[in-house]
């Protein structure tokens, strides 16, 4: 080869190593349409994205802001760990043909992930900080068995854990079973708070900020923090009402409905059908009634469950609790809906006992007594109709109102027929 010619290979063998490196710290942005290099996720997503760790859409968007779901999350995790194929799972809501069943059988057997009860996984359900904390902690120490860090040990005794937790103003909502994967996420750097006291363990997170905390834990060396955090006095969320907006609202909201209060649109706003849902809430568990979620709610509504029917009978009917001022329906057995009630009042308190649907209309009826919407009468001239006024104790005439905004939703629910308990 002349030295003419061996110089222009030269020159060209220069211009593709100049343009590989130019290009290659940006095939991430191809990638994934909606992260951006100054995204503080930028680099966990774009390092988990060339692992195959993390997949987009067939859009093109890594869609950060997303909820991350249990299955998501789950995939992720079992992409990094690589655990022996399984194929024992407990669960009732995992199918050997949903495309998470080998990462949550495998993550299962090896004991990194759990179900939401005995029984169900909840694959489509968001995660929440602190499962979320717990799952990458057991996951570090799945992957710490096969590859062992010098200094690197999970131990942690019951006061260091509290040392770890006490920079955050919340954490008192931290669930004592997750306490010590949290004080450890803290410990190595693997979760943050929000910067003024607050870590939000019941928020769920999102993609980018699992895409951040799987980087974290598992995909950098890992070093403890010098210092547990400066102790900050203990408090509760704000107060929430009519007209507040935000991620608290929406934890309200996604809380409540799974518990089957009738909450209206999962938006993070503050609106009627949520103020009557909390007011519901304050009934079953025996609270003051403002439809508000102040410290009793948020001292009760992270730990709650359903209230217990009152009869044992299966298929569908209708609980009338007039004691709690609450309406249960039921379906095979299973409470469907909760929603608040004004019964009758003194003088014309609504009759207990056993009784059926007999008759409906399916609009406004303008009677002696005022005006009912959509009555479904089970009793005389005694109906379950929807109202302007529900209000938090007995009004009515002898009927069981309920709110005007749910009454569409409910009134097909109530067959000629349906069996209605009443009771106190």
């Amino acid at each position: 080869m002349s030295v003419k010619r061996m110089g222009f290979a030269v020159r060209l063998f220069l211009l593709v190593i100049l343009l590989t490196a130019s290009t290659a710290g940006q095939a991430w942005g191809a990638t994934f349409s909606d992260v951006a290099p100054d995204d503080w996720f930028a680099t966990a997503v774009s390092e988990l994205s060339d692992a195959g760790v993390i997949n987009g859409f067939s859009d093109g968007s890594f869609r950060p802001y997303d909820t991350v779901t249990r299955a998501q999350l789950a995939a992720m995790l079992a992409r990094v760990l690589q655990p022996p194929q399984s194929y024992t799972e407990p669960f009732a809501d995992v199918s050997s043909s949903d495309w998470f069943y080998g990462s949550v059988a495998g993550l299962y057997s090896a004991g990194v992930i759990s179900g939401t009860s005995s029984t169900s996984f909840s694959p489509n359900v968001g995660i929440d900080r602190q499962q979320t904390a717990t799952l990458i902690m057991r996951a570090l120490g799945y992957s710490l068995q096969g590859q062992p860090q010098d200094g690197i040990s999970l131990a942690l005794a019951s006061e260091q854990q509290a040392a770890w937790l006490a920079g955050f103003k919340d954490r008192d909502f931290v669930s004592p079973v997750h306490g010590r994967n949290v004080a450890n996420a803290v410990r190595f750097g693997i979760v943050t708070g929000t910067g003024d006291g607050w870590f939000y363990p019941i928020l769920t997170v999102t993609r980018a900020q699992a895409a951040g905390m799987i980087h974290r834990a598992l995909y950098q060396p890992l070093t403890e923090a010098a210092s547990v955090p400066p102790a900050v006095p203990a408090e509760p969320y704000p107060g929430l009402h009519r007209g507040s907006t935000g991620p608290l609202v929406t934890y309200v909201e996604q809380r409540l409905a799974s518990l089957k209060y009738q909450v209206g649109a999962v938006d993070g706003v503050y609106d009627e059908p949520l103020k009557d849902a909390v007011l519901a809430f304050q009934k079953v568990e025996r609270l003051s009634r403002d439809g508000e979620v102040g410290p009793q709610v948020w001292s009760r509504i992270t730990s709650a469950g359903m209230p217990a029917l009152r009869l044992s009978a299966g298929g569908n009917r209708v609980e009338v609790d007039l004691s709690r001022q609450v309406l249960l329906l039921v379906n095979g057995g299973q409470i469907v809906k909760i929603l608040p009630i004004s019964s009758g009042r003194e003088g014309w308190r609504t009759p207990t006992g056993h009784y059926r649907i007999q008759r409906k209309l399916p609009y406004w009826r303008e009677s002696s007594l005022g005006l009912l919407y959509k009555p479904s009468y089970f009793v005389g001239g005694i109906a379950i109709h929807g109202a302007y006024s529900v209000p938090a104790y007995p009004a009515s005439h002898g009927c069981v109102r309920v709110p005007y905004w749910a009454t569409d939703a409910l009134y097909p629910q109530l067959p000629v027929g349906m069996t209605v308990d009443v009771y106190y």
